[in-house]
């Protein structure tokens, strides 16, 4: 199964390495007893000035090829790493969100307007992700069963759902 791992690329993310994505996808095959590989995004970027539409271009043109995006939602995710969500739904990709518990974006409880939210995911988290994990072992249990993606139509949704409260 081809992936692709969204996150953060700095070497200051959680992993401390540029090249974290590596490692995880390979605890992730042991995990889940999968055959998995990864599109490396950093792959074609070494041997070429920076080009800020070569990146979002061959992103695109990575998750496209995948069977499955990954988003490893760290409580410092990138604005590349939101956005390569919403490309994933326009391509009709299974979105798995990795968003550790007690993180920022997967909580046990929450406050909200005053009111306490319990088992709290945030919202476009919530409305993007065909499914999401807080650890390894659930990421492999969705690989194994790979949910049916949500298509960016999630967006046409939400308006109409709104629309009909006004």
């Amino acid at each position: 199964m081809k992936l692709y791992i969204a996150g953060k690329v700095g070497k200051n993310s959680q992993f401390g390495t540029h090249h974290w994505r590596d490692n995880f996808v390979e605890t992730l095959a042991n995990a889940s007893g999968l055959s998995l590989t990864h599109l490396d995004p950093l792959a074609y970027e070494g041997d070429r000035e920076y080009d800020p539409q070569f990146v979002f271009d061959k992103d695109c043109w990575l998750i496209n090829q995948v069977d499955c995006v990954i988003v490893y939602l760290s409580d410092d995710i990138s604005v590349g790493g939101s956005q390569e969500m919403l490309i994933a739904k326009y391509l009709r990709k299974p979105l798995i969100g990795l968003a550790p518990k007690e993180g920022k974006f997967n909580k046990s409880e929450k406050e909200h307007l005053a009111k306490v939210i319990k088992d709290y995911i945030d919202p476009f988290v919530y409305a993007t992700c065909d499914v999401v994990c807080a650890d390894m072992e659930e990421m492999a249990n969705a690989l194994r069963n790979l949910p049916s993606p949500k298509t960016i139509s999630i967006i046409d949704d939400g308006i109409e759902r709104m629309e009909k409260q006004q």
